[in-house]
């Protein structure tokens, strides 16, 4: 089999011929055939630079990275090397370095980037059936895809279609040489179990087994394409961000396609999808009547309800934040705050305040109490400040994040919703320009 022609092909099908490629190089025998594969294909070696993770799991850690270097020398491609530290926590040691070396790849992907990793036929075969021991849905059972949207770039699978046995076959036929990482043979680990015990002796019986199964997957991956769009176009018919979820869209839906929403609208937001008994929980609370009920946790996020909407909320430890002083109001400043950037005197300024007293203290404070009366410029009265986050439909958990600008601990502007009217500039004035970039 001509590899480095399906390597071409693969190329030229998803279009990424312009592209810098980055290979994740483990030193293992799937990713240096890649490598050489990449070298011998038709990308410019200009293009191509290789990512070694150091995850300090084995002895034998920093020999493989310099075996890395020293490929890398020999083929004259650029190399990285990234090291980590793999600690136990909820995904436990493979997962936990899985997710460390994905993130210390993607610190070398941007726009014009595709990171090429070595998933082959028989890889395709351990995720599904390890999909299949989780009872995962369609999307769990699409398995691995061909490429998909990675960091500020794209991560493309070029032997996806290729078996075990054909990269073996490659190597030996080009005399190449690797290392053999001890734990691959460690049937403790999921996958080793299934690579080892399972579809060796399922290929062995079926020789076609682990490209029917990568069949199976191509067909759940239509299957998803198609639930996407479904939910896609549901989601576009309601009137807010899709950071949001308006809970009338859901009660216009089957159950089917209720749930189908709720997936595809965590996984656009990448929220850790939900078990079915998590998911269940999550429609059932929906139909509370109090707002504070709703609090389900999913990863490192939590959804919450708030004037019929959900929310999708980053869980954190932290205390309410300083408050922050402004030395010179006059200055060109960033100020970096819990939800979003402060911008002093921007050139594209959304607000313009009258300038205060060159004596005047000018603070940015949070969780200012809510019985504080307020005038916004764009109101005929005062109202409490609990009154007008309740109209800006200020979520009760960001309340106390909103960052207010005051001068001598009067209220100046409630950045991002309204500048009190006593300090609104007008066209006479010596007024100071403020942008807020809200974060996400």
């Amino acid at each position: 089999m001509n590899l480095i022609a399906k390597v071409n092909q693969f190329i030229a099908t998803h279009q990424l011929a312009n592209k810098q490629f980055v290979i994740g190089l483990s030193g293992g025998i799937d990713s240096v055939v890649l490598l050489d594969l990449l070298v011998k294909s038709d990308i410019p070696l200009r293009n191509l630079k290789a990512v070694h993770v150091n995850h300090s799991l084995s002895q034998q850690a920093d020999d493989w990275q310099l075996f890395c270097h020293s490929l890398c020398k020999d083929y004259g491609v650029s190399f990285r090397a990234e090291k980590v530290q793999v600690t136990s926590g909820k995904l436990g040691i493979e997962g936990e370095a899985r997710r460390l070396r994905y993130n210390a790849l993607s610190s070398h992907v941007n726009s014009d980037c595709v990171l090429v990793t070595a998933q082959h036929l028989d890889d395709q075969a351990e995720t599904l059936l390890l999909a299949l021991k989780r009872g995962s849905g369609v999307l769990g059972l699409a398995g691995m895809m061909p490429d998909t949207p990675f960091s500020d770039g794209l991560h493309a699978r070029p032997l996806l279609d290729i078996s075990q046995a054909d990269i073996e076959a490659w190597a030996a036929q080009n005399k190449l040489e690797w290392v053999e990482d001890e734990s691959n043979t460690d049937e403790q680990f999921d996958r080793n179990y299934l690579r080892h015990s399972v579809i060796k002796e399922l290929n062995q019986r079926w020789p076609s087994f682990s490209r029917n199964v990568a069949r199976t997957a191509q067909l759940c991956q239509e299957q998803m394409e198609l639930a996407d769009e479904v939910a896609s176009s549901d989601l576009a018919r309601q009137d807010c961000s899709n950071q949001q979820l308006a809970l009338s869209l859901l009660d216009e839906l089957s159950p089917a396609r209720r749930n189908n929403l709720m997936r595809y609208w965590l996984r656009i937001n990448s929220v850790s999808l939900p078990s079915q008994k998590q998911l269940a929980q999550l429609i059932k609370q929906t139909q509370s009547k109090d707002d504070a009920q709703v609090k389900i946790e999913l990863g490192e996020a939590v959804i919450r309800r708030f004037q019929q909407r959900l929310y999708i909320v980053e869980t954190t430890n932290e205390e309410m934040p300083a408050t922050i002083a402004i030395k010179d109001i006059n200055q060109s400043d960033v100020i970096t705050t819990p939800l979003g950037k402060v911008m002093l005197n921007d050139n594209e300024g959304d607000i313009a305040i009258k300038q205060p007293n060159q004596h005047c203290k000018v603070t940015i404070e949070y969780g200012l109490a809510g019985s504080i009366k307020s005038w916004p410029s764009t109101r005929d009265k005062r109202r409490t400040l609990k009154k007008l986050w309740q109209e800006h439909r200020v979520p009760p958990w960001e309340r106390g994040l909103v960052p207010c600008l005051c001068a001598d601990g009067e209220l100046v502007a409630a950045i991002g919703y309204w500048v009190e009217k006593d300090w609104c500039a007008v066209e006479d004035d010596d007024a100071i320009n403020i942008k807020w970039q809200r974060r996400g």
